[in-house]
């Protein structure tokens, strides 16, 4: 079948990830790259020469030819994007959160529900091969009932005040990746929770957060997440990890960013999976889109814009409920200062912001 022609709004760090994995899949046409930032242009006609690459990006919206539109700068633009998408015809893959505030957020799914368009959006552990393994596993009734999720995800990071104000602080911005995995496990709605949060380096937002509670079908989870990992460590490293309990067994992963290991013990079959972790999995998503725009049928192991907003309203909920508990703040500003001239320097690090060259 002919390549599928796509225009990219947004091309900073993933706009770049969906640009590289559309590139290799074949199936895929970029036609148009749009950015407001001159030095982005210039590196999107390096990478892609074949592109019309812009500033305006109504000239994609306008494109009768053009078949999907990629929604990847800043939240506070993706609402109205989607909306002109869709009324202009074309499918849609957005970043997440899908809009900067809730309200918005559900408006752009109630949008995405109301037309015959497909749409989607990157809440990439559902697209991992881990998470799948585990439950498949689950399903098989190795581990017997689930009982107790447990997520966790600390890294250096983004640090506060590198931009993504949009997004939110890192439990939304990040954060809101686990709270998702965690009820896609659960497979029901979150019932109560409590959560602990702390300002670290004086910062006026929470930038490690940790919560637990219960889903309505009973099943516990926690939830910690991060970027405030030894971000002046001399070598940094991180913590990330999936923990299931059931009720007769346990699954679980761990991953350096490069490998990813799975641990199934059951009640009939003990397993050790190493794999390549894969990373964002934006090729796997691109797949699936591909796939359900060549069939005409959508894809159900896509994730949808009702998944996005419903996780991301959910990761401003536990927020909201950290800040009526004690908020104690340690460390200075000045020893964020310091994170942020490390990283503006750094080469080799955890979510770096991209550097024109």
């Amino acid at each position: 079948m002919n390549p599928i022609k796509v225009g990219l709004i947004g091309f900073g760090r993933m706009g770049g990830f969906y640009l590289e994995q559309m590139q290799k899949s074949g199936k895929w046409d970029v036609a148009y790259i749009c950015d407001l930032s001159p030095e982005s242009r210039e590196y999107a006609r390096k990478l892609a020469p074949r592109a019309k690459v812009i500033a305006d990006e109504q000239l994609i919206f306008d494109d009768p030819e053009v078949q999907v539109v990629g929604l990847f700068a800043l939240a506070d633009s993706r609402k109205a994007q989607v909306e002109k998408a869709f009324a202009c015809g074309k499918h849609v893959i957005a970043e997440k959160p899908i809009s900067d505030t809730v309200e918005n957020e559900w408006q752009a799914v109630e949008l995405a529900e109301g037309t015959k368009l497909f749409s989607t959006v990157n809440l990439y552990l559902r697209n991992s091969w881990y998470h799948k393994a585990i439950k498949d596993f689950i399903v098989q009734g190795e581990i017997g009932e689930l009982a107790i999720v447990r997520v966790c995800h600390m890294t250096p990071g983004l640090a506060p005040g590198e931009g993504h104000e949009f997004e939110g602080p890192s439990f939304h911005d990040c954060g809101m990746h686990y709270v998702d995995i965690a009820r896609w496990y659960a497979e029901s709605e979150f019932k109560t929770w409590n959560a602990q949060a702390i300002r670290m380096w004086d910062y006026k937002d929470p930038w490690w957060l940790q919560c637990h509670g219960t889903f309505e079908n009973g099943v516990v989870f926690d939830i910690t997440q991060g970027h405030v990992y030894g971000q002046l460590a001399e070598k940094q490293t991180h913590n990330s990890y999936v923990d299931i309990i059931g009720t007769k067994g346990i699954a679980r992963m761990t991953h350096d960013f490069k490998t990813a290991i799975v641990e199934l013990h059951g009640v009939t079959q003990t397993h050790r999976i190493m794999q390549p972790y894969g990373g964002k999995n934006i090729d796997v998503l691109c797949e699936r889109f591909a796939q359900s725009i060549e069939s005409g049928v959508r894809s159900e192991a896509l994730p949808t814009f009702r998944d996005a907003a419903t996780a991301s309203e959910y990761a401003w909920r536990f927020l909201q409920d950290s800040l009526q508990h004690d908020l104690p703040a340690i460390g200075n500003l000045e020893t964020l200062q310091q994170i942020r001239e490390r990283r503006r320097t750094m080469s080799n690090g955890y979510g770096l912001l991209r550097k024109f060259s």
